[in-house]
């Protein structure tokens, strides 16, 4: 394992630093039964070899960090997916996952381990209190502020207590409440902080937003009322200028772009490096829908080829990105691709004012 201060050096004198891929898809592609509340969140209980497989995979793909499958593992995802006794134990052997991974695969260079946290949460039933429905569906705004912060805290501190280096902020759309709780929640650790937002293009065309776009929307798919009134307020129009500058207040030490389109993560990159002066990392998704399948249909290929994605990711670097991953439906091939098509450095490394 790495300590952050040499990543941070690293990124300081200039290097271009590669991120793991998708942890959820690479998992579902290799086997792992996809939760429809917790998604890939307790594979680290019932198939931790195979999580450890999967980050080694990426180690020796060129991955210079690899991310914990802690993505949906808040413990509200895991009550409603029967692991409620269990939060403490699937956090901690996701991080032991990575850990291992790193030990196997015995490569000559230093790794880091990124925490990731995230509100994608199941709805609770505002009659019984239970929740309901598959993942994807609420990301935090059906809880309460006083909750949500909660759950962070407890995932933060077992985190930071099982070992990893710094933390990665993954909150989806444009509930920036919740990802200001969760990124306050990891900071309070004394671990660093990274912030990922996930971006689309309004429909003028031109401005970039902190949302999915209109076609995916909170209420669609569970066929059964949400009572949307009793959320959290979320604009879903909100500018990711704006998001930016409200993240940047906490006092995140990278922000960037992740699980948006390769055209609107461009348009998005540029955002963030008009409004943040520190370093950017970008990680965007493949499109794919099945993420939510239990099985991957192998049968089904990216809409983009390694060749676009590798171009497209210089260009990002040429732009000011300094550390380049991927997100859902990219893995461990992508990866490799991304370590031999990128420059070693860039010119002008970017740091926190």
């Amino acid at each position: 394992m790495a300590n952050y201060e040499d990543l941070k050096s690293r990124i300081d004198q200039g290097e271009v630093v590669i991120l793991d891929g998708a942890i959820g898809t690479e998992l579902q592609a290799m086997g792992v039964p996809m939760h429809p509340a917790a998604w890939c969140g307790p594979g680290s209980y019932t198939h931790p070899a195979t999580v450890r497989q999967m980050h080694e995979r990426y180690i020796r793909a060129g991955a210079d960090i690899v991310t914990t499958n802690t993505f949906n593992t808040l413990r509200p995802a895991l009550e409603a997916s029967g692991y409620s006794e269990l939060v403490r134990e699937v956090n901690v052997r996701a991080v032991d996952a990575a850990l291992e991974a790193i030990a196997r695969a015995a490569v000559d260079r230093p790794i880091s381990v990124a925490g990731s946290i995230s509100c994608r949460t199941p709805v609770r039933d505002r009659r019984t209190g239970t929740l309901l429905g598959g993942t994807g569906y609420g990301y935090g705004a059906s809880l309460s502020a006083p909750e949500l912060r909660a759950y962070a805290e407890e995932q933060a501190n077992i985190l930071a207590e099982s070992g990893v280096d710094f933390f990665l902020i993954e909150n989806l759309w444009a509930d920036n409440e919740s990802r200001a709780i969760a990124a306050e929640a990891a900071k309070a650790t004394g671990l660093p902080v990274w912030v990922a937002f996930t971006a689309s293009i309004a429909p003028d065309g031109h401005a970039v937003r902190m949302s999915f776009g209109d076609e995916r929307h909170y209420s669609g798919g569970l066929g059964m009322p949400l009572w949307e009134e009793s959320w959290r307020p979320v604009d879903d129009n909100k500018s990711l200028a704006e998001g930016v500058n409200e993240i940047a207040s906490v006092g995140p030490d990278v922000l960037g772009v992740f699980h948006s389109r390769i055209d609107e993560t461009t348009a998005a990159l540029q955002v963030v490096l008009d409004e943040w002066s520190g370093p950017v990392v970008v990680y965007p998704d493949a499109g794919r829908e099945d993420y939510l399948a239990t099985w991957q249909d192998s049968t089904v290929s990216n809409e983009e080829s390694v060749e676009e994605l590798t171009r497209e990711a210089a260009a990002w670097v040429d732009m000011g990105a300094q550390v380049i991953g991927t997100c859902c439906g990219f893995g461990h091939d992508y990866t490799r691709a991304l370590r031999g098509a990128l420059p070693a450095r860039t010119s002008s490394p970017r740091k926190v004012a």
